[in-house]
């Protein structure tokens, strides 16, 4: 191991050794001292953090407690006169009662609004018969189904001690914690139960708006509020960990975490609240970390003016080593212009390097253009001798004579009124006649698919019921757009003969064009399609034009027309599965008719 280190440390560059030197004589001693001051200084933080923390919970704590004792207070001295039907309540700062009438209660829930904080509702239960009728939402009767909630059960049990609980605003699902205690007359006789409610955003927005996992729990079994979703289990394994009193390092999904809480007691009340927070220590690290960064900037000063004298030092030979490279990475990505480089002009190994490095450059531009040069005239010859292939295939039978010997069968046929014989030496005339003047010239797609509608019905003599073939694209739209001539024909021919010419019945061709974004021209049969190694194979002879395979001839001749003339992203795709038929798909570019 000690080998290898030596080894790379002797084939350091330059640079390198100079940047190692300063590194354990300057930096690593820095950065050492840096991190030692960078934990301290977290440490302190994270305490800081931890003590701000608790004192939010009892602030908190007070601010609530403070609204539960006017809460109690309330409960102490509010009254309900049966014989009057008023429900008397004491009047702040005096010794006297201000008398509500229960229909009027909302002027009564304004009243203790007004002078009592935090509390935002009342709500009365009466037995039947004490009033004369309940019609309001803040003046209930107690019927068999209240006496069965556990509220009730526990207000009833307690005598005149105030019970505390939670009510759920079915509307914004929100909760607020209630005092309910049981309502006597003036005579202190039983009139039913008052429930006495805090404002819920009282203890909904300071739960939610603690930092970390925060929630607040009615006598350490029922949930009241949450920042998050925490499950019956967790809530009992926390109440474990502060009964043993572990609160301050803990795991709390799979995560180390410290615990605050605070215990809300209510005066003459056996229930309490509880407020708990869990904070992890990877989130208090994330707080207070750029706190105590701020505490090394001196430090990482000193290291950014030691770099910048070391890095001043070795400046001038770096700006040549990175000029050097520049031009090299310029030649790699093809971009030979290396004349503007800052490499300067002093005659040293670096502008040797540079000298030689040009007159390679300038070598391989040569070659790279030759080569080009080269390429670009195979291609044209290729081109060429394709089209001279194409018109030999096309002229290998003399047209004046097949002319004329379709012409004699065709009035032969006309004279023995042998209609099908006339009309497929008509269309093979056409076909024929349009096959020896079409050249390389491009021809309107409504042409090319006239020819294909005559190779169709001829073959309909031939084949009768046994395959039917359609055609499928717009007339008006075929006489706009220009293609390459006779560049269909072959894939239905090879479709007839290949796929379907062995099929007894059922045999289809459908020939589809359509313009969009660009000119697809697809045909699909029904034939016996091809194995996986035959569509290979096609499809690497199609594309193979050095070692063109006569078998192939015209679909590969087909493909390399289109490719040379539009580009490469153009050309012939073949899809074909065995047994399940083959489909040809031809895309060009659109060439209006008017070009």
């Amino acid at each position: 191991m000690f080998r290898a280190i030596g080894n790379k440390l002797k084939n350091l560059k330059l640079r390198q050794r100079m940047l190692l030197v300063y590194a354990i004589g300057c930096f690593l001693p820095l950065i050492l001292v840096t991190l030692i001051m960078f934990n301290s200084s977290r440490r302190s933080l994270s305490t800081l953090q931890i003590n701000n923390e608790k004192n939010k919970l009892e602030e908190g704590q007070a601010l609530i407690e403070a609204d539960m004792h006017l809460a109690v207070e309330l409960s102490e001295r509010i009254y309900f006169d049966p014989k009057e039907q008023m429900i008397g309540v004491p009047v702040v700062g005096s010794a006297e009662d201000k008398l509500f009438d229960y229909r009027s209660f909302p002027e009564l829930t304004e009243y203790v609004r007004k002078y009592y904080g935090n509390i935002s509702g009342i709500c009365i239960y009466v037995y039947p018969g004490t009033v004369d009728h309940v019609d309001n939402r803040y003046f209930r009767l107690i019927t068999d189904t209240i006496q069965e909630k556990t509220w009730y059960i526990n207000t009833m049990k307690r005598q005149g001690i105030p019970s505390w609980s939670y009510l759920t605003d079915l509307g914004t699902g929100r909760r607020s914690i209630r005092l309910t205690r049981v309502l006597y007359t003036k005579d202190y006789e039983v009139a039913g139960i008052i429930s006495i409610s805090i404002d819920p955003t009282l203890t909904y927005d300071f739960v939610n708006g603690l930092n970390g996992y925060a929630y607040m729990t009615l006598n350490g079994k029922e949930l009241v509020h949450s920042n998050f979703r925490i499950t019956d289990g967790e809530m009992k394994d926390i109440y474990d960990i502060i009964d043993r009193k572990k609160t301050e390092e803990f795991s709390f999904r799979d995560e180390e975490s410290f615990l605050s809480y605070v215990r809300i007691t209510p005066r003459y009340s056996e229930d309490y609240y509880d407020i708990i927070v869990i904070r992890t220590y990877d989130e208090i690290d994330s707080a207070i970390r750029g706190s105590a960064a701020l505490t090394i900037i001196p430090l990482l000063g000193g290291v950014v003016v030691m770099g910048i004298a070391i890095i001043l030092l070795n400046s001038w030979f770096s700006r040549r080593i990175t000029a050097l490279g520049s031009a090299m990475h310029k030649v790699v990505e093809k971009d030979y212009d290396t004349a503007e480089t800052g490499i300067g002009d002093a005659k040293d190994e670096i502008y040797d390097l540079y000298t030689d490095m040009n007159k390679m450059v300038q070598d391989m531009q040569s070659l790279t253009e030759a080569a080009a040069e080269e390429r670009v005239q195979r291609e044209q010859l290729y081109s060429r001798q394709k089209d001279v292939e194409f018109k030999m295939l096309a002229t290998q039978i003399n047209p004046h004579f097949l002319y004329n010997t379709l012409e004699n069968i065709r009035m032969l046929a006309m004279i023995n009124k042998e209609k099908e014989i006339e009309d497929i030496s008509v269309r093979l005339t056409r076909l024929l006649r349009s096959s020896l003047e079409a050249g390389s010239e491009l021809k309107t797609l409504a042409w090319e698919m006239d020819k294909v509608d005559c190779y169709l019905r001829i073959q309909e003599y031939r084949f009768g019921d046994r395959i039917t073939a359609t055609q499928c694209f717009d007339p008006e739209v075929a006489e706009k757009y220009m293609i390459m001539p006779f560049i269909v024909q072959p894939f239905v021919e090879n479709a007839y003969v290949h796929a379907m010419e062995d099929m007894d019945e059922g045999g289809r061709i459908d020939i589809t064009a359509e313009v969009g974004k660009e000119l697809s021209i697809s045909i699909r049969d029904n034939g016996n399609g091809m194995t996986k190694e035959e569509l290979e194979s096609l499809r690497a002879a199609m594309n193979d034009f050095e070692n063109l395979d006569r078998t192939h001839i015209g679909v590969a001749n087909v493909n390399q027309r289109i490719r040379l003339r539009f580009g490469d992203q153009y050309g012939v795709t073949i899809e074909s599965a065995e047994g399940e038929g083959t489909t040809v798909r031809i895309t060009m570019p659109l060439v209006p008719a008017d070009t």
